[in-house]
């Protein structure tokens, strides 16, 4: 009986037998389909939580003009036994309820436009198919208009912006002016990542082009689901 130790030539065929096995092994496994990914959010039960820091940076588009837009969140402040989170925009501080409907703005230390009641830009849970409906109206310093909005939740999308590709809810809000808005809201990055807007015969377009989160050295606990309601 002839050993491997006795015969070179048999040694180095089981070496290349070897090295060949392994070769078949790593393509098999480079050309296996990778595991599948996680499903997509179909609901939120509740609003996400913002800190003072959140940051997102908007291109933004409307006929032949164009720039950038800045929303951070400066803090959380409680007027009239109300808490809001006071977002910077431009020269604007906005203020939102926590369940983030937008209530008024403020420069210099004076209110230069509200809605009254605050309007849901978001209702929760958000969903495919929940629709809501705001009535109010729409105060500036010399004029007042009345508010008849319709919001409705109509699909889960994967939209592609300069920051990246997000999965997000589409929401369309249909006003009773001629003004509509289409916009992605997209839980990842806690806000929208897409808007389309009219007012008018005027169009405009915003795309994320930056998030930059705040500092979370403890995460915020995942919220419970609410109860279901009575049928």
């Amino acid at each position: 009986m002839t050993t491997l130790r006795g015969n070179p030539h048999a040694a180095l065929r089981a070496v290349l037998l070897a090295a060949i096995s392994l070769s078949v092994v790593a393509c098999a496994s480079k050309g296996s389909a990778p595991p599948p990914p996680a499903p997509a959010t179909t609901r939120v039960d509740s609003p996400p939580e913002w800190r003072a820091g959140d940051r997102w940076v908007y291109d933004w588009t409307s006929g032949t003009n164009a720039g950038t837009k800045t929303v951070e969140v400066l803090e959380i402040k409680g007027v009239n036994n109300i808490q809001y989170y006071i977002v910077r925009i431009g020269d604007l501080n906005h203020y939102y309820t926590l369940d983030f409907k937008w209530a008024f703005t403020v420069r210099d230390g004076r209110v230069e436009a509200r809605m009254v009641p605050p309007q849901p830009w978001f209702a929760w849970p958000l969903a495919i198919g929940e629709r809501w409906v705001h009535r109010g109206s729409y105060e500036e310093r010399d004029k007042k208009q009345e508010q008849n909005e319709t919001f409705a939740v109509v699909t889960t999308e994967t939209v592609e912006v300069p920051a990246g590709r997000f999965h997000a809810f589409k929401v369309v809000r249909e006003g009773s002016r001629l003004e509509s808005d289409q916009y992605w809201y997209a839980p990842e990055v806690r806000w929208y990542v897409k808007w389309i807007g009219r007012r008018g015969q005027l169009q405009f377009e915003e795309r994320l082009r930056e998030y930059q989160a705040a500092p979370r050295l403890i995460p915020a606990p995942t919220p419970a689901s609410p109860p279901s309601k009575p049928k």
